[in-house]
């Protein structure tokens, strides 16, 4: 009889993990949602209850600090400023032991105001420890003129330490930093009441999750790619607005000057300096000195709109259109347009042009996983994790390129293993369209259309119509290669990229096929060191642009290892044999060689036994295939697909909402 109660008992707990006993129906969704709405608000108002206290209410409160209480050493005061005099200085503002939601310094200087900032807090026993000050390097952009230090507690003092050689930013040589003058102008303290409406809908993202998960059986179970797309769009719509309008990932400058130019196609455009700024490296742009947190990108955001004209600008620009690349940019240029249709503010337009590219991502991956006969959830996590998303929610053609080549591949897989469908010229013309959409922005991905080879003869409608694709499958690989390979072997050039140093086609050329065996091992050398990072951990699925990688690696290894494993579910009951995966891991192979081989010929000083400018990002077009290559046959998680794939997007979902929580969050919105 107790055995019995026992297995009911567990019976009744696996009903209710899979979504059985959640309220059904439209009743049920209704009270699932409004749960979740008031479980976010009330912890966004438990957690936002001390600075509204201390605010006295809603609103801010400021108190300046006089500078008579500021005890300065290596400044001078001038006209009720305070001026470095020499290489270095100090100064000490009392903070009274209040509570303090901000410290906040003003300044005038023409370069990259990076300072050493120190705050004396009081600990969790009421007692002012020298172990437990926060000690923060502050690096703030040329065009705000204030910082704000996150404190959050009660206060002694703060400290401020300045230098000459701080100042200085060893990637912008052209810039004479020593010749600004330093100039703080103003302390104080600030504290902000109200609820931060970026945490506020961070915990309706993580509840609307948990929601999907638990009672969405029907929706994110059986339908994968309709909880892919709910969680991508919103969590990644959060990630985007919460992004600075600025340059936060790779060579995003670049990418926005061309979405914008596409966007205003044969028309040059009258745009201000602050405009044109936007589009060249340079002080303006630097990444590494962002707006840190809402006072500091509400200031950015307040100049772009007042400088920042597009429309009535002093300047006329115009470029050449990369005809290459330009597939990369639809979505950008199109919501850029729109912007300027409806003559948005620079900074509100800038963060628009980012969403086309972010819902053109989601869009794509969406198809993608519902055309998948097999590795469904390789797809979803992959497409979730926060390198490929922060990329999509940015200016980059990377988000185009990965997904339309991950479209293709689904429809490959279709055709490679789905015995109820033939392949027309309908499907060959999808799996072509999408693969040339995305790899022509980088032909090295080129040999990875080859996996349209497996297609077993059978499939095809008659023998004609088999020779002919898979011939149009090699002879556009052919030319695809040609169209990177064949320039620097007929004609390289005496330098390569200029963002590398000292490059030269020529001269490396002449080392690899001068000596093919010492580059053969020069390249297996860092292809394996780089293995771990590139293929399952943060280098590829965790770096969040100039920013650096998530907080947690070991959440990326640990999760990829589980979905690598345990992904082998199938809607047409079959899966890749030994033979396919052999050739498929060739074709990563070969992708992966020529893009380390494009990064030595053209980024590497000639002759180095290393192998510069190659990032884990450049990785993730080839590992939904090489991840299903991994996924071994002898293991199986033993639970009904609906449910298996809601883990997934579970722990998809929640390793996107902990990078937002830990480290975008923190960093650009409180």
């Amino acid at each position: 009889m107790q055995d019995r109660r026992g297995i009911e008992w567990a019976a009744g707990i696996r009903r209710r993990i899979s979504g059985a006993a959640w309220p059904q129906g439209a009743g049920g969704w209704i009270a699932a949602v409004v749960l979740a709405l008031f479980a976010g608000l009330a912890l966004e108002i438990c957690l936002s209850l001390p600075a509204i206290r201390a605010a006295g209410g809603g609103g801010a409160s400021f108190r300046a600090i006089p500078f008579d209480q500021v005890i300065a050493e290596g400044f001078e005061e001038r006209d009720g400023t305070l001026t470095l005099t020499g290489e270095s200085g100090y100064l000490h503002i009392p903070l009274d032991g209040e509570y303090v939601g901000k410290f906040v310094y003003s300044y005038q200087y023409g370069g990259l105001m990076n300072t050493l900032v120190k705050i004396g807090v009081y600990n969790e026993y009421g007692e002012l420890r020298e172990r437990d000050a926060v000690l923060t390097e502050d690096r703030n952009s040329r065009v705000i003129g204030a910082s704000y230090i996150p404190v959050g507690g009660r206060a002694a003092y703060a400290a401020i330490s300045v230098t000459r050689d701080r100042l200085r930013e060893p990637g912008l040589l052209s810039v004479d930093f020593d010749s600004y003058p330093v100039v703080f102008t103003g302390f104080g303290t600030e504290t902000r009441g109200g609820l931060n409406p970026y945490r506020l809908v961070f915990f309706w993202c993580a509840a609307g999750l948990a929601v999907l998960v638990l009672s969405g059986r029907k929706w994110a179970g059986m339908r994968p790619e309709i909880g892919f797309l709910a969680v991508s769009l919103s969590v990644g719509t959060l990630v985007s607005l919460s992004l600075p309008a600025n340059k936060v990932s790779w060579d995003e400058e670049t990418h926005f000057a061309q979405s914008f130019w596409m966007a205003n196609y044969r028309s040059p455009v009258p745009v201000s300096h602050a405009v044109l700024q936007e589009f060249v490296t340079g002080m303006d742009t630097w990444p590494y000195n962002q707006p840190g947190g809402r006072e500091e990108q509400e200031a950015l955001d307040r100049y772009l709109d007042t400088e920042g004209d597009y429309r009535n600008g002093e300047h006329l620009w115009s470029i050449d259109l990369n005809k290459t690349t330009m597939t990369g940019y639809v979505g950008s240029a199109l919501f850029l347009k729109l912007g300027q249709m409806f003559k948005l503010p620079f900074s509100l337009l800038y963060k628009l042009g980012r969403l086309g590219n972010l819902y053109v991502y989601c869009i794509v991956m969406f198809l993608a996983i519902k055309r998948a006969p097999v590795g469904k959830a390789i797809l979803m996590f992959l497409g979730l994790m926060p390198e490929p998303m922060l990329l999509a929610g940015v200016y980059s053609y990377d988000p185009t390129v990965t997904a339309f080549m991950f479209l293709s591949f689904a429809w490959m897989l279709d055709a490679i293993l789905n015995e109820e469908r033939k392949v027309g010229w309908k499907e060959y013309a999808v799996m072509m369209a999408a693969f040339l959409w995305g790899c022509r922005l980088k032909a090295v991905y080129a040999p990875l259309l080859l996996a349209g080879l497996l297609i077993p003869g059978e499939r095809f409608r008659s023998r004609r119509e088999q020779l002919l694709m898979k011939g149009g499958m090699i002879a556009a690989c052919g030319l695809l290669m040609l169209s990177f390979v064949l320039p620097v072997l007929i004609a390289p050039r005496a330098t390569g990229d200029v963002r590398g140093e000292n490059t030269s086609e020529i001269g490396q050329m002449g080392y690899i096929l001068g000596q093919p065996l010492s580059y053969a091992w020069i390249l297996a050398k860092n292809m394996l060191r780089t293995l771990p990072s590139y293929v399952l951990g943060e280098q590829s699925l965790g770096l969040l642009g100039h920013q650096g990688p998530v907080s947690f690696p070991w959440l990326l290894y640990a999760g990829s290892g589980a979905v690598i494993l345990t992904a082998g579910q199938s809607s047409c009951g079959k899966r890749l044999n030994g033979r396919q995966k052999v050739w498929i891991f060739l074709l990563c192979g070969a992708a992966a060689v020529l893009v380390w081989t494009s990064m030595y010929i053209a980024f590497t000083t000639p002759g180095n036994t290393y192998i510069e400018g190659v990032q884990g990002r450049y990785y993730i077009p080839c590992l939904f295939l090489l991840w299903l290559v991994l996924n071994p046959r002898c293991v199986r998680a033993d639970v009904k697909d609906g449910t298996y794939y809601r883990a997934v997007l579970a722990l998809g979902g929640g390793v996107l909402l902990a990078a937002y929580g830990l480290d975008i969050l923190p960093r650009f919105c409180l």
